[in-house]
């Protein structure tokens, strides 16, 4: 497998390689063509997998051109929300001289699993190709048969799973380092769901070596379970609007505006970040949250505005939430001991309607809300 990944890095650096034909023949992945050849055969759990519908391209849909703006998806679990990976597509082709790109790869990361999100995405929008890859290991992150994958991803997409093994497999792989080039220096879309969303964000609440509930996160803010993680991408985050933010997933649906909470006052009192900087952004099951920003107007403010819009399945009524400090607050959190964190601003954007702006409290561990409903 040495020899094999020297040959295709030599492959890679000569112009005009075809490394679209490269792509097709490796023989360390497994691969399927949307060809109708039938069922892809199950991965080894321990080995690198890469399957991919279509043909993929050895190019970006803008080539050298930056895209016209940056664009993230933060999608809280549950059903898919279709709209968003049609909004990514859309985004991937929009170059910023004002042109429309070629079609490009969307790729799809993943720990575990199948490629089911393939075919499924393949629908949603015009693409070259959809291509999973499977990195269960910290040896298959750092195996250099994933980098053409990576750096030829007009889309990157992370799913659903345990935020902890991405914590465990991928921080300080290559895979982590070419998914944060390849955004921050691109500016190509990213998105994720569940865990997939939670581990974009900078501060990320591994859940590991155990989960936690909002009311054991309330009565123990320092409680084991609250594992929450600063160093999994080595520059903070690949998309600046979440610099200073931790998230979450299955809001409303898991009541997790609790604990939440507790992570904002954690990433605070812990000095990750300033008060005035912090932020936590909580999104409902079937809901999706679209970010976008334009870094060629924005300030060299630690967390860039953004533009947003939630978006969710028919029939869900989800939102999404964005918490920050509010003047005036009082913030106690002592080991062992209830929170205490009061004026914490919510901002809830839902899918339908108007967004609304209330406070939530929590006095000795006791979580209330200004206007009578925390969600």
């Amino acid at each position: 497998m040495k020899l094999f990944a020297q040959w295709l890095f030599s492959a890679r650096k000569q112009p005009h390689s075809g490394i679209k034909d490269l792509m097709t023949a490796t023989t360390v992945v497994v691969v399927a063509l949307a060809t109708g050849i039938g069922p892809v055969k199950a991965a080894n759990k321990s080995q690198l997998s890469i399957y991919q519908h279509g043909k993929p391209v050895d190019y970006l849909p803008c080539g050298g051109v930056p895209l016209r703006t940056r664009t993230a998806v933060l999608m809280g679990g549950g059903i898919d929300v279709k709209d968003a990976y049609s909004w990514m597509i859309a985004k991937m082709t929009q170059c910023g001289d004002g042109s429309m790109g070629r079609l490009g790869n969307f790729v799809v990361i993943r720990a575990g699993g199948n490629p089911s999100y393939d075919s499924y995405i393949n629908k949603l929008g015009a693409v070259a190709s959809v291509v999973t890859l499977v990195v269960p290991t910290i040896e298959t992150a750092n195996d250099p048969a994933i980098e053409p994958y990576i750096r030829n991803a007009g889309a990157i997409w992370l799913t659903g799973g345990d935020q902890g093994d991405y914590y465990n497999f991928w921080k300080g792989s290559l895979l982590e380092r070419l998914v944060s080039e390849q955004v921050k220096n691109r500016s190509v879309p990213i998105g994720g769901t569940s865990a997939g969303m939670m581990i974009l964000s900078e501060f990320v609440y591994t859940a590991d070596p155990c989960t936690i509930t909002s009311l054991d996160a309330l009565a123990d803010p320092y409680s084991r379970c609250v594992a929450l993680r600063r160093d999994f991408w080595r520059d903070r985050t690949p998309f600046p609007p979440l610099v200073s933010t931790v998230t979450d997933s299955h809001f409303d649906t898991r009541d997790r505006m609790g604990r939440l909470v507790t992570f904002l006052a954690r990433v605070i009192n812990d000095k990750w970040t300033n008060t005035p900087n912090a932020r936590a952004i909580g999104v409902d099951q079937e809901t999706a949250l679209l970010m976008e920003y334009d870094d060629k107007t924005v300030s060299s403010a630690a967390a860039p505005k953004y533009s947003y819009k939630s978006i969710v399945n028919p029939g869900v009524s989800g939102a999404a939430y964005v918490l920050s400090v509010g003047s005036g607050s009082q913030l106690v959190v002592s080991p062992g001991q209830p929170l205490t964190f009061t004026n914490v601003k919510v901002q809830k954007i839902p899918a339908v309607g108007n967004e609304t702006g209330y406070q939530v409290n929590v006095i000795n561990g006791e979580l209330t809300s200004t206007v009578g409903t925390i969600y």
